[in-house]
């Protein structure tokens, strides 16, 4: 029996404690990878080690930040948006500053093939070969977002509808590769936003992602998806995570049922930890890609990759 660990989800506004919590991977005894796609998340990082006390050498991190434009292609951008209605500025085929927009893109995938630590300068290889003693944390989702618009339509102030569904799709099959093509932890943060559940027909708090389609696909890629809050009680912030709430998307397999859960990824740690020893198993290998195996020196056996298929397009 092949088992692989848990995947996370975090939910949660600005502040509410997504990022600090990273930490506690390393409280658990889990050395700590993470991407960072948005300003200030390094330091929020470094706080959470030091507040807790931890070896900040068990944290390693590189940033992918979304290209930002350039004062030059600002200009371009407002000539655009002053000299052309939306339909037509929708139309415009070729990408504008598509060279830029392009290179955190591959930065990106360069990372997952090969993580190089900013930290200490020292490459870790391929996170899909990594073992069960590690943990990679993509923070966050939003990032991500802002990342696959800039690479679909570069400068261009606006996207017609088959650009979001290509950025849409380059999104989902990332999340496919990071989620089930790995041996080691996983844990996504995400930003919310209320889309409609056309289930139920009823709005809830979702991952903030592209596309209206797109969200309530998100949670099946992780195998926890929580909703973390800040409260202020007696003049002090209280952090907590949810697994139950009727307004948001919310999953849980290793975490326990409540509204009221410490902020930790430990019980996920230790869930899984339980498990293998129960079944007496070892981790999963990863995946067959282009019929080359990548094997981590934990590896038994592979697990296949969902076939890939396109995603309807559609606007925000």
């Amino acid at each position: 029996m092949q088992m692989q660990p848990p995947a996370t989800l975090v939910l949660g506004a600005p502040g509410s404690g997504k990022t600090d919590v990273t930490a506690t991977y390393i409280e658990a005894g889990i050395e700590t990878f993470v991407i960072v796609t948005e300003p200030g998340g390094v330091e929020s990082l470094l706080d959470s080690c030091a507040r807790r006390r931890l070896d900040v050498k068990k944290l390693h991190w590189t940033t992918v930040l979304p290209a930002a434009a350039g004062w030059s292609a600002m200009e371009d951008m407002v000539k655009t948006i002053g000299s052309y209605g939306y339909e037509d500025i929708a139309k415009i085929k070729t990408g504008v500053g598509k060279e830029e927009t392009r290179k955190p893109a591959m930065k990106l995938l360069k990372t997952l093939a090969n993580f190089e630590d900013e930290h200490s300068g020292r490459p870790y290889g391929n996170t899909s070969a990594w073992g069960d003693d590690k943990a990679l944390i993509f923070d966050s989702l939003s990032g991500l977002n802002l990342l696959a618009m800039a690479l679909t339509i570069g400068y261009k102030p606006a996207a017609h509808q088959g650009e979001w569904g290509v950025a849409m799709n380059f999104v989902e099959q990332l999340l496919l590769k990071m989620t089930s093509d790995r041996s080691c932890f996983f844990s996504m943060t995400a930003h919310v936003e209320k889309e409609m559940n056309e289930i139920s027909g009823v709005n809830q708090i979702m991952a903030s992602t592209l596309g209206r389609k797109l969200a309530p696909k998100v949670p099946r890629f992780f195998s926890e998806v929580v909703y973390a809050k800040r409260f202020v009680s007696d003049g002090k912030a209280k952090f907590t995570w949810s697994t139950v709430d009727n307004s948001a998307d919310l999953k849980n397999r290793s975490l326990p049922m409540g509204t009221d859960l410490l902020p930790s990824y430990k019980p996920v740690v230790e869930a899984y930890q339980r498990r293998k020893s129960l079944a007496g198993s070892t981790v999963a290998a990863p995946a067959l890609i282009g019929g080359a195996k990548e094997t981590p020196a934990s590896a038994g056996s592979t697990v296949p990759v969902a076939p890939l298929r396109p995603l309807a397009t559609t606007t925000k």
